[in-house]
């Protein structure tokens, strides 16, 4: 049996009945997936027996191909990068390494980097 509990306002208790669900239960393989507070483990105290690190690419702005034009900073939807006449800011801990600005970058100025 497959069951999912997902989506739903903050607060609502989702985590709570998951992971009550969870500790009655036997076999039970639980993920938690919530991208903002994943803290079931709060609840379960699991045995932790394997960890890995994840890492996503972010750009990096070769100046000396940059025109500031912005579109970049346009493109990007978490507000990770900012462009001042003669300065590029990539806010590494907004991006979420879709690649839009070195897609949309008319200058290639822009590379993915983990």
């Amino acid at each position: 049996m497959i069951l999912a509990i997902a989506s739903g306002k903050g607060g609502t208790g989702k985590t709570t009945v998951a992971t009550n669900l969870a500790s009655v239960l036997d076999g039970v393989q639980f993920i938690d997936c919530d991208v903002e507070e994943p803290n079931a483990h709060l609840f379960l105290k699991p045995e932790i027996y394997k960890t890995f690190s994840v890492t996503i690419s972010v750009p990096r702005v070769d100046e000396s191909k940059c025109t500031y034009c912005g579109k970049c900073a346009k493109a990007c939807e978490f507000h990770a990068i900012l462009v001042f006449p003669g300065k590029v800011l990539v806010f590494d801990e907004l991006c979420h390494g879709c690649g839009a600005c070195s897609y949309i970058c008319p200058e290639e100025a822009i590379s993915e980097q983990p």
